[in-house]
């Protein structure tokens, strides 16, 4: 993909469709194309992270670790859609692991470089802080409904 296609890509993408121009574009200058086959592990839970990822296509599932139960998927994502959020917060570690379901297609971000950007462009961080505050409510949700399951009286696993 040609660097002047990823600004056509990203206005399609559930996470920036509907940023202006001009923030497409800066989000463009940082992202870079990776792909990974089926059943690939991209990070483990508790690590630390470096890049994010919006998801151009393909099938992503999310799992935790649960003692005495293994592991258990709380939520697959697909195209358009946010993996690695927690790397845009420096201290954070991954909250989850990530394994793909099918081979995928994704943009990447350094984190450290968009975050340097969005306090160079204070309106482009406030409406990145914004859309991450929105997938991070959304995994929460998630993942409580996910172990609310998990954990239910009489129910094996």
């Amino acid at each position: 993909m040609s660097p002047e296609t990823i600004p056509k890509l990203l206005q399609t993408l559930e996470f920036t469709k509907d940023l202006p121009p001009e923030q497409l574009e800066k989000l463009a200058e940082l992202a870079f194309e990776v792909s990974f086959p089926e059943d690939f592990t991209i990070f483990r839970e508790t690590d630390a992270g470096e890049l994010l990822y919006l998801i151009k296509s393909g099938q992503i599932a999310l799992y935790v670790s649960v003692p005495g139960k293994g592991r258990k998927t709380i939520l697959t994502l697909g195209p358009g859609q946010l993996l690695g959020w927690s790397s845009l917060f420096p201290s954070s570690r991954k909250t989850a692991s990530a394994r793909t379901v099918t081979p995928t297609e994704a943009i990447a971000f350094n984190a450290a470089q968009l975050r340097e950007a969005m306090d160079e462009d204070k309106d482009l961080g406030y409406a990145i802080l914004w859309r991450v505050a929105d997938v991070i409510a959304s995994r929460l949700k998630a993942t409580r409904l996910q172990l609310l399951d998990i954990f239910a009286p009489g129910r094996e696993c």
